[in-house]
């Protein structure tokens, strides 16, 4: 209960931090809430955007969630996003001639390794070298999205359209749960809120989640008990990476059916304000996706509605994390 209460706290600062922004800079705090109420849930098709939206950030949450437990900071969420969503894009625009029930999840399949094994370099360099896997993560990055936006523009360009890739075959597509043009919600939000649930229950119910606590409380405590800490390391952070890769296999199968340059506002980013907001809890991962799916889709009608910059989304999600960090910093004194 006091963690849920400081994370509402900490929401709460965000929110009159957004609304003292925009009040100072000529808006109207009023209009500001009811832009962001109606933008995320004021019709059938803002609904479907939210909950379409929080998709990936439950996944890109749960991968910064899983690897902070081990102690591990996974900044590379992004990268990993892209590095899946660009193996779903090339594999699934092939147009194999294999049933949807077989084309499908080999797919999706193949955008979570993509993604897990961006997550095993920094995850093999950290246990084996030392090296931190922030910069790891970092350059990794840069190296996953430069690489998508030459092959999105070069080789794997679609002969009809510049800058994206050949459009999915329809087996490799996810089937649609809530039809509502054009924020159709596919089945990929069953997948994430079962994972969210699933590694709930390894973190706190088997062996192999206490290792992953027992390494990031205290990795040489661990080594001494017994716990293979450096092959923990690895595999977490491979499973990290396996998340954020599916989130981007998922986003291409079934919310864009191709991919395009910059076809991600930050997902792999704002899945570290999730996590951090749902204190790298897994179940408490999918209320703190399903808040800031809504803020994105909320952003737009600030400008329309409230004359007010999306930007302030991000300011946000800026002060949520400030403000969460410094309850961490207060509680561990």
């Amino acid at each position: 209960m006091k963690t849920f209460l400081s994370s509402i706290t900490a929401l709460l600062i965000a929110l009159g931090a957004g609304l003292l922004t925009a009040g100072l800079t000529g808006g109207d705090p009023a209009l500001v809430v009811q832009a962001l109420i109606h933008g995320a849930f004021g019709t059938e098709a803002n609904i479907a955007g939210t909950l379409s939206k929080s998709v990936p950030l439950m996944l890109t949450g749960l991968s910064v969630a899983i690897a902070f437990r081990t102690g591990l900071f996974n900044i590379g969420g992004e990268g990993q996003l892209y590095a899946g969503a660009l193996a779903a894009a090339w594999l699934g625009g092939l147009g194999l001639d294999l049933s949807p029930y077989l084309y499908l999840p080999i797919v999706i399949l193949a955008g979570s390794i993509a993604g897990g094994i961006m997550g095993f370099i920094p995850g093999w360099l950290k246990a084996r070298r030392g090296v931190h896997e922030v910069i790891n993560t970092i350059m990794l990055n840069y190296i996953a999205i430069q690489t998508a936006d030459f092959l999105v523009n070069g080789p794997l360009s679609s002969e009809v359209y510049s800058a994206r890739t050949k459009a999915l075959a329809s087996e490799a597509t996810l089937p649609v749960l809530w039809r509502v043009p054009p924020s159709n919600l596919s089945m990929g939000i069953l997948i994430a809120v079962v994972l969210c649930v699933g590694l709930g229950w390894m973190l706190f119910r088997t062996a192999a989640g206490f290792q992953i606590r027992a390494t990031g409380l205290g990795p040489e405590t661990s080594d001494l008990v017994g716990i293979p800490t450096k092959r923990v390391i690895i595999y977490t952070m491979s499973l990290a990476g396996g998340l954020s890769g599916l989130a981007g296999a998922l986003e291409i199968c079934g919310v864009h059916h191709t991919m395009y340059a910059q076809f991600s506002p930050g997902y792999g980013f704002d899945g570290i304000a999730v996590a951090l907001l749902a204190r790298n809890n897994p179940l408490a991962v999918i209320p703190a996706a399903l808040l800031f799916g809504a803020l994105r889709t909320a952003d737009r009608w600030l400008q329309l509605s409230a004359d007010v910059p999306r930007d302030l989304v991000i300011i946000i999600q800026a002060v949520t994390i400030l403000a969460v960090a410094r309850q961490q910093v207060l509680q561990r004194r």
